[in-house]
């Protein structure tokens, strides 16, 4: 695939914000990488972590179509839970990049920032502050509805700290 001045790039400013919350939330030993997939649609940003091992590993939604779904979410609830992480590998998908720069409508009350600020913080808030499981017995949807929810509060408190 030929490759023009039009391919979406990460641009510096994400990957040094991103590198200063993974310190900030005490991340700061692990290698952070952003990266694009032009090509990709669907989830605005994968996360995935590489253990000690070289192990990569991918944080899978429990509603995640994905044949190996449910052996991928544990793996990479098991690396972050024993904190076996080396790296951490944001990858966002190319139309994101655009569409990431609106204005977030996801923390009322904090000071206005771009809606990719809020995703980074939350996917690292994912290996740094992991949320509880949700109490009762959900449908998968739902409990990643919850988990997205908690998360998402959790971002708005953080964020909230910087005004």
């Amino acid at each position: 695939m030929v490759r023009d001045y039009e391919t979406p790039t990460v641009p510096p400013t994400w990957e040094s914000f991103a590198r200063a919350w993974a310190a900030r939330l005490g991340l700061g030993n692990k290698e952070v990488s952003l990266t694009c997939s032009p090509d990709r649609y669907g989830i605005a940003v994968v996360l995935r972590v590489v253990r000690a091992d070289g192990v990569v590993c991918i944080a899978t939604r429990r509603s995640s179509d994905a044949d190996n779904a449910v052996e991928r979410r544990a793996r990479f609830l098991a690396a972050v839970g024993a904190a076996d992480i080396t790296k951490i590998e944001l990858d966002v998908a190319g139309y994101y990049v655009g569409e990431g720069t609106v204005d977030c409508v996801l923390c009322p009350g904090v000071p206005k920032h771009p809606e990719w600020q809020h995703t980074i913080v939350r996917e690292l808030l994912r290996i740094a502050e992991p949320p509880a499981e949700p109490a009762g017995a959900l449908a998968p949807e739902d409990a990643d509805d919850a988990e997205l929810a908690a998360l998402d509060q959790q971002v708005a408190e953080h964020l909230a700290t910087l005004s």
